[in-house]
């Protein structure tokens, strides 16, 4: 009877995190961009093209370095493109008000300096790119880091959804490896993990735009029976190998839950590729939103700042 409670509890964990997940995919966040009109081009537009809103929840907002703000919210996260002009101030304001900022440069020496108390300065990221080409993966590797709405983020930045998606994995894995080292009771700590790889599961459907639909019912059965496939292999292999359960069933569970979470991934990867006939169609077009002043002077990108992408 124990047991069946037990799973059943499990079980109402599981679709608790699922219904968690969903809010979090919906969230609004605001990611607001400053550019210097004297940053390098290539990585303006580097920019421009990987913060391209999928979903509505998601606002991109575009301003000069001096550019007034809309008033009244704060962004969630703020990146400023780093060029001659000093944007020192500006970068110590949002960190003193608790938002995280990112500066984008060509190298680390062209980030200004400083002057800020310890946890503000841990809200500060540099991401240094002297190949435009390397901008999307790094910033997308700060703002999985960065962000408490990765989720949202992800399912409305696709250029997110990698980055997220191996720190949700990382996170998971970690989680059940201690799990494993950790039981004192046979068995006990395989429904643990198998519920920490369902919830992962419904995170990455999240992160990746998904609904709770069919599909994730599929995907839930899937992970099951793989933990209990790697349930498996850790037993023979605690047997073969006496005196170091423990230690087996830890690295079991963090290689079992990346190896699942990778799969996962890779089919939403797969399934977001776009149909050959597809793939050559022009991107969204971005419209200014009235009511946000002047477009900042600045090249392709900045033109449309002062407007919301």
């Amino acid at each position: 009877m124990a047991s069946r409670n037990v799973s059943a509890g499990r079980i109402l964990e599981v679709l608790a995190s699922g219904r968690s997940a969903l809010r979090g995919r919906d969230e609004r966040v605001v990611v607001r961009v400053h550019v210097d009109p004297d940053c390098p081009r290539e990585v303006a537009l580097a920019v421009k093209g990987a913060l391209v809103p999928e979903r509505p929840g998601v606002v991109v907002e575009v301003l000069g370095l001096r550019q007034q703000a809309p008033a009244g919210e704060l962004p969630d996260v703020a990146v400023v493109l780093v060029g001659p002009a000093s944007c020192a101030a500006l970068v110590e304001s949002y960190a003193r008000a608790g938002v995280s900022v990112c500066l984008v440069v060509e190298g680390a020496l062209d980030a200004p300096r400083l002057d800020l108390p310890e946890q503000a300065e841990r809200l500060v990221g540099v991401v240094a790119c002297a190949d435009a080409g390397d901008v999307p993966d790094r910033l997308a590797a700060w703002l999985a880091s960065s962000s408490d709405k990765t989720l949202a983020l992800a399912a409305g930045l696709p250029f997110c959804r990698a980055a997220v998606a191996q720190a949700l994995i990382s996170r998971c894995a970690t989680e059940n490896a201690v799990v494993g080292a950790v039981s004192l009771i046979p068995g006990s700590d395989f429904p643990i993990m198998t519920a920490n790889q369902a919830k992962l599961a419904l995170d990455l459907a999240a992160a990746y735009g998904r609904d709770l639909d069919p599909a994730r019912a599929l995907e839930l059965c899937g992970v099951v029976a793989g933990g209990l496939g790697w349930r498996a292999i850790a037993r023979a292999a605690a047997g073969a190998v006496p005196g170091v359960g423990a230690l087996l069933k830890a690295g079991i569970g963090y290689g079992g839950t990346i190896a699942t979470g990778n799969a996962l991934r890779l089919r939403f990867e797969l399934e977001d590729r776009p149909a050959p006939d597809r793939a050559a169609s022009p991107a969204p077009e971005r419209r200014p939103a009235a009511g946000l002043g002047a477009p900042a002077p600045a090249d392709d990108y900045v033109t449309i700042g002062g407007g919301r992408a």
